[in-house]
């Protein structure tokens, strides 16, 4: 069975809003500029659920599961 996720200021039930992939490592600034694709080498992606509190609009990341 899968636990409801529930916010954790107002403890009303989340709404999944979906899922999408985020970048990770890499680099920024002047190395961009400077080495071009080349920086990006150390990147990765990860893909997170975005869920939201329809009360106080707090927004949660999770790890994409089932959750048992």
């Amino acid at each position: 069975m899968i636990e409801e996720k529930r916010c954790l200021r107002c403890e009303v039930s989340l709404e999944m809003l979906g899922t999408k992939e985020f970048r990770t490592g890499g680099t920024t600034g002047g190395w961009k500029l400077l080495f071009g694709e080349w920086a990006e080498l150390g990147e990765d992606m990860i893909e997170l659920e975005i869920w939201t509190c329809p009360k106080c609009r707090r927004v949660e990341l999770y790890l994409p599961g089932t959750g048992e």
